[in-house]
């Protein structure tokens, strides 16, 4: 059905173009899993653990796209190298929700899945989150800091200033973010690529283009992983219009979570208010979002044990902002460190 703009329209063009490139042989291998929760807006899916008595760990993707980016095929998936290290692997998939739907709709949704987890299998999750899906994931630890065993969080935008990153100019240059998302309804994913693309062209243009040239020299898996990537990123899923003024306008043109201004389900929440383990990776090349991003919240948390690493990048990956998730070396260095912490976080006092 075509969209009532044509922003919606160009989204249903992608995911028409993304159907021709299944048919090519380019549709996601993912691993087997469970639903376990199925409510608007949201889809628990469990994977089969390898092993008994692994710490449940909850990946919590951006409500920008599909889910299945940390899951493309078995040799380029998070899903999949976590259940090999023994972890009990969830995933929160976000589906289509309610215009009305805004943070505190989307923390309700993560606390529920922790919940559910904590009634499957006697514990709270650890909480991995990548970008937007980092962002939800911090505001979770800080309006419910008891309810989660550590926090990861992978180039996640958490903090907006002069010179916090590509998207700054652009807030300034525009008004707000609510008449567009009460005019749209929901605001079509085809508005983010090209707010990106405005914010960071060097990242979102020049070195995506690189890295298929690279890609394409080294051809084999590396190739395949970037075309995979690249079907994954036809794949819109609109954002309430609810939450994307209250993303723009509250956390970002105003900063409303560093400043200790925000209010979650009631609650005024503040960085401060994390205690868990805080696991943060930074990507220092990174211009939509750079490290300070991201570094201002993890010294501001209140947790005891925090680490910070940083994702040095693959030549060849789709988008550097998802290199973490599908780069030969973050699955070579990146993410065997974290699961090590993980383990060490989950290890009897």
């Amino acid at each position: 059905m075509i969209g009532i703009t044509p922003w919606h329209a160009l989204d249903d063009l992608r995911r028409w173009t993304g159907l021709g490139l299944d048919a090519a042989g380019l549709a996601p291998r993912q691993t087997p899993s469970t639903d376990v929760l199925n409510e608007p807006g949201l889809r628990l899916r469990r994977y089969p653990a390898n092993g008994a008595g692994g710490a449940a760990l909850l990946l919590v993707p951006a409500p920008i796209k599909r889910h299945y980016i940390w899951d493309l095929h078995p040799g380029c998936s998070v899903v999949a190298h976590a259940q090999r290290r023994g972890l009990d692997v969830w995933l929160s998939e976000w589906t289509e929700a309610s215009p009305e739907d805004g943070l505190d709709r989307y923390v309700s949704h993560l606390a529920r899945c922790v919940d559910t987890i904590e009634a499957a299998t006697g514990q709270v999750p650890h909480l991995a989150g990548h970008s937007l899906g980092g962002t939800l994931a911090a505001l979770h630890a800080t309006r419910h800091p008891d309810r989660l065993r550590a926090l990861v969080l992978l180039e996640a935008p958490l903090h907006f200033a002069q010179d916090a990153g590509a998207f700054a100019p652009l807030l300034q240059a525009t008004p707000s973010a609510t008449p567009m998302a009460a005019a749209l309804g929901r605001v079509p994913g085809s508005v983010l690529n090209a707010a990106a693309v405005l914010a960071s062209p060097k990242e979102f243009i020049w070195q995506r283009r690189a890295a298929g040239l690279a890609a394409a020299a080294r051809g084999g898996e590396a190739l395949r992983t970037y075309l995979m990537a690249l079907r994954w990123s036809l794949d819109e899923l609109a954002l309430p219009g609810r939450l994307f003024a209250e993303v723009v306008d509250g956390l970002y043109r105003q900063d409303r979570l560093m400043r200790g201004e925000l209010e979650l389900l009631g609650q005024r929440v503040r960085p401060a208010d994390l205690r868990a383990p805080l696991a943060t990776v930074v990507d220092p090349r990174a211009d939509a979002i750079p490290p300070a991003s991201g570094l201002a919240f993890h010294h501001a948390a209140s947790s005891a044990d925090k680490l910070v690493l940083s994702y040095d990048g693959d030549p060849d990956v789709l988008l550097q902002h998802v290199g973490s998730l599908t780069g030969e070396s973050a699955h070579r260095r990146l993410w065997p460190a974290l699961f090590d912490w993980l383990a060490r976080t989950s290890a009897p006092a």
